[in-house]
This record gives C-alpha cells, structure tokens and sequence, in this order.
C-alpha cells in the first residue's frame, strides 16, 4: 500500500490523498499494534503511545472505533533499540 500510493509523492500533487493515506495507514498500524500486544506488551504499548491511542481504547473491543483524523502525534522515538552486531 505504501509503494503503490506513495505518499511522499502525494504532498506534492495531492495533499488530500496523502492526509487520507496516511490516515489508512496510521489505523492499520494502531490495529496491528492492539492485536500484538499480548506478545509484545511493552513494544506495542510504545507504538500506541507514538500514535496517540487513549489508554481506555488499547483493547479488542477497540478494533472497529472510529479513529478521527487530525491527532497530533507526539515526536517519534524507537520501538526496539537498534541492534548493533559485535565484532569478534
């Protein structure tokens, strides 16, 4: 979805489809985010805090909400630490 639709392109030639891509997108992650929290808890609770998920909306119940656009997110920061491999 990401490659076909191009965002980065898309603020230059259509900046509501790429506020609508965008948006799709930020839905999907906050989905996946919430259906992978059983194994990944700490990750995925920082990947719904970058997203600006409510606390109260982080549960299965939760999948089919309305997401509304116009969130401000805060700054981004890592979900995992970057691996850097030992030289031997």
């Amino acid at each position: 979805y990401i490659t076909e639709e191009e965002p980065w392109a898309l603020k230059k030639t259509n900046p509501a489809r790429m506020s609508s891509v965008l948006h799709v997108l930020a839905d999907s992650i906050r989905r996946l985010a919430i259906l992978t929290q059983p194994v990944m808890p700490d990750a995925m609770a920082k990947m719904l805090d970058q997203l600006a998920v409510p606390v109260d909306q982080r549960n299965f119940a939760a999948l089919d909400a309305v997401v509304t656009a116009g969130n401000e997110l805060p700054s981004p920061q890592p979900i995992f630490a970057k691996f850097v491999e030992e030289e031997v």
